[in-house]
Parts: structure tokens; sequence; C-alpha cells
């Protein structure tokens, strides 16, 4: 059996995107109930030197596009990145599903072997589609996604691990 590199991409980053826009909703709903500022989510970290929740979201939302785009071979779409409220974070999660969505499948199973080049701060990289994908892309869209998760969760939102997930594709019952 052979998985494409689509199947491998856009309905995981579709999923993860889906589980964190429900995060979104539940801790909107959390500071709404519990009459705590939202800032204190939207702001909440770990660390001094780590992103807040908001950021999370944005960086999230960013590499969801950045597979997909990249991997498409075409330009990812850019944010504003000045989202300071749940809504706005989360018509920033909508954006990046409905981008995610729309590339070519055929363009991205394409990809695997092509060279995709990127500007990284000072340094160029290059992956093959395939690694950029499996060893560099996934590993930080899965880092946001939980950071921004756990953050929430740390904060007293009531979360499982199914919220986190979003919305399991393939699961056989019974």
């Amino acid at each position: 059996m052979s998985i494409s590199l689509h199947q491998l991409s856009i309905p995981v980053v579709v999923q993860m995107l889906s589980g964190l826009s429900g995060v979104i909703d539940k801790a909107a709903g959390y500071v709404a109930e519990k009459k705590v500022d939202p800032q204190a989510l939207l702001t909440a970290r770990f660390a001094p030197d780590m992103y807040d929740f908001a950021k999370q979201v944005r960086v999230a939302s960013t590499w969801g596009v950045w597979i997909a785009g990249r991997l498409a071979g075409v330009e990812p779409l850019k944010f504003a990145d000045d989202e300071k409220t749940f809504d706005e974070l989360k018509a920033r999660v909508a954006k990046a599903i409905e981008f995610a969505r729309a590339q070519d499948a055929a363009a991205i199973d394409a990809a695997a072997d092509k060279v995709i080049s990127f500007q990284a701060g000072p340094n160029v990289r290059k992956f093959k589609g395939k690694d950029f994908l499996m060893h560099f892309a996934l590993p930080h869209f899965f880092f946001h996604c939980t950071t921004a998760y756990d953050l929430v969760r740390h904060s007293g939102v009531p979360l499982a691990k199914r919220d986190f997930m979003g919305p399991v594709q393939g699961a056989i019952e019974g």
C-alpha cells in the first residue's frame, strides 16, 4: 500500500487546525462563563521566552499554510499577524483551513522529490518535499498546535484529547 504526500499533509493539517479552532471556542466560552479577562488566556505562556497562546495559534496556522502552499508550489497565504482576540484567531484558523483545502492534490503529490527552498532568517533552507513535510514542517506544526492546547488546558479550560485532535477521519466503527 502506498500513501500520497497529499494524504499525509492536507487532511492532517485540516484535522489539527479544526481541533485548534474548537480549543479557541472553548477558551472563549470559558472566559465568558468564568468572567475571566480574555487577555489572561490570550497572553498565557509557560516561560518568558516562549510565545503566548495567541502567537502559538498564529504560528500553527502559518505552518498549516506553509505546508500546503510550499508542497503545492504556490505562494503560501500571508497573514497580518496582528490577531488579538479569540474571534480574530478563529477567523485566521478558518482561512488557513480554507487555503489548505484549496491546494491541488496532484501538485502536492508531485512535490515528494522536488526541492523546496525558502528563507529562514539569514539562511536559505532546502528540502525534498517529503523531507520538508515529515521531518521539518509537521514537527513544527504539531509543536505549536500542542503548545496552544496545553496553554489553554493549563489555564483551567476543561479540554480533553479529542479537543486537541479535532474530527478524526477514517475511524472504523464496530
